[in-house]
């Protein structure tokens, strides 16, 4: 991957102020951009081209990424906090340790996407395709996945509580080791799913069991 300089004038502008606040680079090239330590606020990236972009210990906050082209970006420490994506494109992005609370994914497709921890509290995506997707480690709490697939995808030590998702699937998923306090089993689909026994317990009295 080739890292390319900023553009005179962005470099200009991150330089001009600790903040950035309602800039638009709406279709806006910036491919393969190297961005550190720089804080966007209510600023529009919509159709803007972002492939190969590196981001390390950035923040964007209320942002907009509507039809943004995000493929093979990688994102280090990098919070979007209260963010629109919808229908971006974040074909083979990686998202390492990063904050997405409260951000909006909409018809934005995620199946090749890598996540190594990070906040994903109150993040919305609901009727999402999350197959496969590794979210060990995640912080999950209030996020919306109503009627996501997240068939196959690996849940350990993720913090589940609070999670909405009715009529999801986490058919044959691995939720070994997560806190899943008030994921109720008659809501979604856990065909195959791995659990521990002390999950497994849990998920009985929502069926008015008594084990022993």
């Amino acid at each position: 991957m080739v890292i390319s300089e900023p553009p005179e004038w962005f470099a200009r502008l991150l330089a001009s102020a600790d903040e950035i606040v309602g800039e638009d680079f709406v279709d806006t090239d910036l491919r393969q951009l190297r961005i550190e330590r720089a804080s966007f606020t209510s600023c529009r990236f919509d159709e803007a081209s972002m492939d190969e972009v590196q981001t390390e210990a950035c923040s964007f906050t209320d942002c907009s990424f509507d039809r943004a082209e995000l493929v093979g970006s990688a994102h280090l420490r990098t919070a979007f906090v209260a963010c629109s994506f919808d229908r971006a494109r974040l074909t083979g992005a990686s998202l390492v340790d990063c904050k997405l609370t409260g951000s909006v994914f909409n018809d934005t497709p995620l199946r090749s996407t890598v996540i190594d921890g990070g906040d994903f509290t109150a993040v919305s995506l609901g009727g999402a395709d999350l197959r496969d997707l590794d979210f060990s480690d995640v912080k999950l709490v209030d996020a919306n996945v109503v009627g996501a697939k997240l068939d196959r995808s690996v849940f350990n030590r993720a913090d589940l509580r609070g999670l909405r998702c009715n009529s999801a699937s986490f058919r044959d998923a691995d939720l070994r080791g997560a806190v899943i306090e008030g994921l109720d089993p008659r809501q979604v689909d856990l065909t195959g799913a791995r659990v521990e026994v002390e999950q497994a317990l849990g998920f009985a009295q929502y069926f008015g069991l008594r084990i022993g």
